[in-house]
């Protein structure tokens, strides 16, 4: 399927009157990828000169310290000095794309986690600094320079010059993109961007769809879940995305299993799904180190859905 082609859906589904559901897709999608930005543990790994190079023990430190927290006001609590660390080297001298990329992580995953239901201004300003460092980083590739601003299939056409290297700051920067639109639902300016940002997610899909367990699987299993009948649900592709998912995260990847339940059974009016899948999330189990954020974060969401069943079906 082409960039253009799910560009196309996606207004549709807007003009349709879509946008409530689609603010809804995009709300959970934040919170997925937020913990796969923050569980990757890559974004540090990559500081090598400079300053960079000094500080890079003890941010890979921090990093892996926040992805094995169970406790996430404590995340809340510590994270923003992780942020101005990163900030700080991303704003000095010339830094590395692999820099400019892990503080729009972090800056996104902080908004997403933290911010975008409580203060929607200062959450737009955090995706807004996400998105514009990782376009500093496409812009090194000529073609999309030259077509950024550009009709949408000339713009689609340089995002296809894109090679499977790239699939790191195509994934970050359409996140952040995606979600700094989102935090400005009310601008129209706004909106129309987000066939741009999603067209950096298909190209993930196209180069590298198992990239951070599935997250461009994920996206378009939400995606053809979620929209109006008639303007591109599609049921069957949604089930193959997500499976794909649970393939590559595995059993205990608890997220995944709570956004399944929480719009696949929820838009297929399958009440047993729905129950059953978040009853699973619930059962004890001893979470992997790497998990035991996100699975915390998972949990709490499965227990407010299932309270909310009799709204639901």
């Amino acid at each position: 399927m082409s960039g253009g082609r799910e560009a196309l859906c996606l207004d549709f589904a807007l003009r349709r009157g879509g946008d409530a559901i689609w603010y809804a897709l995009m709300r959970k999608l934040r919170i997925i990828l937020v913990f796969a930005l923050v569980g990757s543990g890559h974004g540090c790994a990559i500081i090598r000169s400079g300053v960079g190079r000094a500080m890079a023990p003890m941010a890979e430190d921090l990093a892996a310290s926040l992805q094995r927290q169970s406790d996430v006001e404590l995340v809340r609590e510590g994270a923003p000095a992780y942020l101005l660390l990163l900030d700080g080297l991303a704003q000095s001298g010339a830094p590395q794309p692999k820099m400019l990329l892990a503080a729009a992580e972090a800056n996104t995953a902080y908004a997403m986690a933290f911010l975008d239901q409580t203060d929607r201004e200062r959450a737009r300003a955090f995706h807004a600094r996400a998105r514009d460092y990782g376009l500093v980083v496409l812009r090194r590739n000529r073609h999309f320079r030259a077509a950024e601003r550009a009709p949408m299939m000339d713009y689609e056409a340089a995002v296809r010059t894109f090679r499977k290297r790239d699939v790191p700051a195509l994934f970050t920067t359409g996140t952040a993109w995606i979600s700094w639109i989102l935090s400005s639902s009310d601008s129209v300016e706004a909106l129309a961007q987000l066939g741009r940002a999603v067209a950096l997610m298909q190209r993930v899909l196209e180069l590298d769809p198992d990239y951070r367990m599935g997250g461009a699987h994920l996206f378009f299993g939400l995606y053809y879940a979620v929209q109006p009948l008639g303007a591109g649900r599609d049921m069957e592709k949604a089930q193959a995305h997500f499976q794909r998912v649970f393939e590559l995260a595995g059993p205990d990847y608890l997220l995944a299993r709570v956004t399944y339940a929480e719009y696949f059974a929820r838009y297929a009016f399958n009440r047993e799904l729905f129950e059953s899948t978040l009853r699973e999330v619930l059962a004890p189990r001893e979470d992997p180190p790497e998990f035991r954020l996100m699975n915390a974060v998972a949990r709490l969401r499965a227990r407010a859905l299932l309270d909310r069943v009799e709204e639901f079906f």
